[in-house]
């Protein structure tokens, strides 16, 4: 089972979906925290070189979560939610890569939850 973290700006995109939304992305993030390879692969992109992420997508092909694995699969580090375009993802996925290298400010998933539930 891996351990669920959000880039910080990840924490606040989930935050602002409205609330049937939220609750699609949160239960595919329940599902991706006992089987985190279920996402697909990233390769190299025009946007830039996503080849250690993964996506998700959520709903009718509404909204994606973009996120890299840690070693053995134990970490989730969740870098997008959005209802952009895959092509938009990505691009916001290497700018956020290309802004924090492998070291972003992270939050746990119960911190981020417990945010959601203040409002």
């Amino acid at each position: 089972m891996a351990h669920v973290k959000f880039v910080t700006e990840a924490a606040a995109e989930l935050r602002a979906l409205e609330g049937s939304a939220r609750k699609k992305v949160l239960a595919k993030l329940v599902q991706l925290e006992s089987r985190p390879e279920m996402g697909h692969p990233l390769g190299a992109r025009a946007a830039g070189n996503l080849t250690s992420f993964r996506k998700a997508v959520v709903g009718k092909n509404t909204y994606r979560i973009v996120y890299r694995l840690g070693p053995d699969d134990e970490l989730l580090v969740v870098w997008v939610v959005s209802g952009r375009s895959d092509g938009e993802c990505y691009k916001v996925a290497a700018q956020r890569l290309a802004q924090y290298g492998d070291h972003p400010q992270v939050a746990d998933l119960t911190e981020v939850l417990r945010s959601l539930q203040r409002g």
